[in-house]
């Protein structure tokens, strides 16, 4: 059987640093932005601060569409403050849709009544930068990864009955690159009983990787065949920014798939290289 359910969420460690700078933020200046990979457990960081404060705090899922405008996809903030129906208030929005008016709205909201803001987003360097100009004075509070050891303490309070090897900690921690949300999918996949050293655990890969890395397959499941290639592309070695038309990576790049660094463009993650990979290896295209 499973190791963890992946609905299980009552297991918060770490992240004192980045929970004090949110709460800060909301104090001064009131409008937080928390940015971090995929996985990196933006979604769980709201859910906390909303738990400390549950009678002050409104938490709104960006993702579900019944509070969203029908034109272009752009919350409809004026019905989120009514949701919230007072002044001192808390609003978490995770997973804000990447576009410059929608921030840019939720900041004009947020001081026209008076309420304390913090909005998630996917990490994206250049919409960052183009936020950080939009917005003066904005607090930008990034999530980062899990170290080696965060990791294993988050695996030994999440999964106790989980054994594996000092090797296969290590291997996990480099697989999902110490992201949460990679964590809990891959010990998911895994049975009690077992002591995992990093050859079993490249076995449950293969063999699971779809299961394992599904938030990259649901990705993967909306993209153009253009857009395709281009990560079959960069999943070989990166692009030269002078190769290719922006507009397409632009895209791709508020997806949280690939990044401009250096002038080149390459994939964000070795997780999702060692996924399109495999698929290309099992089923001969991503």
């Amino acid at each position: 059987m499973p190791i963890i359910p992946l609905n299980r969420t009552e297991v918060f460690i770490g992240r004192a640093r980045e929970l004090r700078r949110i709460r800060e933020g909301l104090n001064n200046p009131g409008f937080v932005i928390v940015t971090g990979r995929m996985g990196s457990g933006k979604t769980a960081i709201f859910r906390k601060l909303h738990e400390e404060n549950p009678s002050r705090t409104t938490l709104i899922d960006m993702r579900c569409t019944d509070i969203r405008e029908a034109h272009e996809g752009i919350p409809d903030f004026r019905r989120i403050m009514v949701m919230a129906r007072t002044v001192d208030w808390n609003i978490l929005m995770d997973s804000m849709p990447p576009a410059v008016s929608a921030f840019r709205e939720a900041f004009k909201m947020n001081h026209m009544y008076d309420m304390r803001c913090a909005v998630s987003m996917r990490y994206s360097r250049r919409f960052l930068q183009e936020l950080e100009e939009e917005i003066p004075g904005v607090a930008v509070i990034s999530i980062p990864p899990f170290t080696e050891r965060e990791t294993e303490d988050y695996i030994q309070r999440k999964a106790p009955t989980f054994r594996a090897t000092a090797a296969g900690m290590k291997y996990i921690h480099g697989l999902t690159e110490g992201l949460p949300l990679f964590i809990d999918s891959f010990l998911n996949v895994l049975s009690d009983g077992i002591i995992y050293g990093p050859l079993l655990l490249e076995e449950n890969f293969r063999a699971k990787f779809q299961q394992i890395a599904f938030p990259w397959m649901a990705e993967l499941s909306q993209l153009s065949k253009g857009e395709k290639r281009i990560l079959e592309d960069l999943t070989d070695a990166p692009i030269p920014q002078r190769d290719v038309e922006a507009e397409e990576l632009e895209k791709l790049e508020l997806r949280g798939l690939v990044e401009l660094s250096g002038g080149e463009w390459s994939l964000t993650s070795e997780l999702l290289r060692r996924v399109l990979t495999e698929l290309r290896k099992q089923f001969g295209c991503i």
